[in-house]
């Protein structure tokens, strides 16, 4: 019996048909994402009174300036000759989870911005019938109440309430620029104040300092996050607090403890604040959503993101790697990397950059940029602006060179031996105490040492925080992600910055490329 051409062709449809249904159906794609699996019952909306919500129709934004890391299998530690015979960070296959990582190092425009709204509040999206008085306004200064000059006092503390600190405390340490044996002084009027230098990496700035400004950048995002919200999608408890309706418009307007503040105009025209009033509002509203029940409303409604922080060592280690781009589809590494690109030298061995240096560091001793006029000077004597150099696989720039960056672990020389091989990080002197290198330990803030009567010292202790990367002004050899170093969190140097780090919620961006896998699973927006 003969079969049509017709035949054949309906009988591959049927078949592409019920493949396409099967694998939707293993897939979950097509069941009713509406109906809880547990209990058959319809999942409530905003608009319904009664029924469980899972708000898992909320998606989070990407960070700001962050790029998405894909975690996986790694071998941390040095591949170079270990020159210290320190042997503190010795080879061993762990496993990172996903995350995000700051694109750049930040820089100086940044620092100067955090340091901005220490003392000025933020904008923010108001309900339409909310505005804010402009004390600079002729036609506001000729109101029978005009409203006062905003001056931030910068003699004074900033306006946190549960943190306060004074100016000096939050702008970096000019000094580490000067010397008595060199002409760098100059660095320390301009580095950091000038705005010639904004895109270059902020330095100068300890790790205490840096840990104050993730929690900053966190609070920053977030309260931006929850005002660009539909209000009816915020908790009841916070709404109840500093978002009250207008009984006679239905408007919202500003509130600290369920009393609308500033003027309160009559027959719904509208209420109308100060600047200093709105920043208190911001302050308390900020207090609020840090304490861990109010925090963990925001964050079962897909409305906060998590904190910015310190990436740990792993994670800087294994994206500073970049293996990725060594990876065979079977898994298999092509080969290893010394520095965070391909090729084992510190020049671009391809194209019409070949010859050209990858990073910013010291060539040899006294060398920091090359004899001028030459082709491969790369003209960099300090750190450079931001995003100079290629990137690596992970799209991420300056992991190698440029300035060397803070982490968040605690110094110890053998902490590989102790790690797990999932997510490894060393968070105090756990199982390692202060006590082995010569201190005595006490229960203070930073498990500072106090005992003076001890014979043996060393610079080991509960206070010792790691760095990772050469510097500017470092030879080739600290470029090597796996190279460590450690410093005092209260210490700051000329050649050490930082860049944010934060979890990635959910498996959803399957795709590093963001190619066709990503196109068809879907990732965050």
């Amino acid at each position: 019996m003969k079969t049509s051409v017709g035949q054949i062709k309906a009988g591959l449809l049927g078949l592409m048909v019920l493949c396409s249904a099967s694998s939707c159906s293993l897939l979950g794609i097509g069941k009713k994402d509406n109906i809880s699996a547990a209990t058959g019952e319809e999942y409530a909306t905003k608009k319904d009174l009664l029924g469980y919500r899972p708000y898992d129709d909320k998606e989070l934004p990407n960070p700001p300036g962050m790029v998405f890391i894909q975690g996986g299998r790694t071998i941390l530690g040095s591949f170079e000759q270990d020159l210290y015979g320190s042997r503190d960070n010795i080879e061993r296959t762990v496993t990172v989870n996903s995350f995000f990582m700051d694109e750049t190092e930040v820089t100086n425009s940044n620092w100067k911005e955090y340091v901005w709204f220490q003392y000025n509040p933020q904008p923010l999206s108001l309900p339409k019938n909310v505005s804010i008085l402009d004390p600079n306004d002729d036609d506001n200064q000729n109101l029978s109440n005009p409203p006062q000059a905003w001056i931030p006092d910068y003699t004074g503390p900033t306006h946190s309430k549960s943190n306060p600190q004074n100016y000096e405390d939050i702008i970096p340490d000019d000094d580490v620029w000067a010397s008595d044996f060199s002409f760098n002084d100059v660095y320390s009027e301009n580095y950091y104040s000038n705005p010639g230098f904004n895109k270059y990496p902020v330095v100068g700035v300890s790790w205490r300092q840096v840990v104050d400004y993730c929690k900053w950048r966190t609070d920053f995002v977030n309260l931006k996050l929850i005002f660009e919200m539909d209000y009816d999608d915020l908790p009841a408890e916070f709404l109840e607090e500093f978002l009250v309706k207008d009984q006679t418009t239905g408007e919202y307007q500003l509130a600290i403890g369920g009393q609308p503040i500033g003027t309160v105009n009559a027959a719904g025209q509208g209420q109308v604040i100060e600047i200093a009033d709105f920043d208190e509002f911001q302050q308390e509203v900020v207090e609020y959503i840090n304490l861990p029940q109010n925090r963990r409303r925001f964050i079962e409604r897909g409305i906060y993101l998590p904190d910015f922080r310190l990436p740990n060592e792993a994670e800087w280690e294994y994206a500073a790697k970049a293996t990725v781009g060594t990876v065979y589809l079977d898994e298999n590494e092509e080969y290893g990397r010394i520095y965070p690109w391909d090729g084992r030298g510190v020049r671009n061995p391809y194209g019409k950059k070949r010859g050209e240096l990858l990073a910013n560091f010291k060539r040899g001793r006294g060398d920091y940029a090359g004899i001028a006029g030459n082709v491969n000077n790369d003209a960099s004597v300090i750190p450079e602006p931001v995003g100079n150099r290629e990137p690596n696989d992970f799209n991420l720039f300056n992991m190698a060179g440029n300035v060397s960056e803070w982490v968040f672990d605690t110094y110890r020389p053998l902490s590989f031996g102790d790690f797990d091989d999932l997510n490894p990080v060393r968070k105090d002197g756990t199982s390692d105490p202060e006590t082995n290198y010569g201190w005595q330990t006490v229960r203070t803030r930073d498990s500072v040492a106090a005992n003076q009567s001890l014979e043996y010292r060393s610079l080991i202790n509960d206070r010792a925080k790691v760095y990772k990367g050469g510097s500017w002004k470092d030879v080739a050899y600290w470029m090597a992600p796996g190279t460590r170093r450690y410093l005092d969190l209260d210490k700051a140097t000329n050649t050490i910055g930082f860049r944010c780090a934060m979890i990635s919620i959910g498996t959803q961006q399957l795709d590093q490329s963001n190619g066709i896998v990503g196109k068809v699973f879907g990732g965050r927006k």
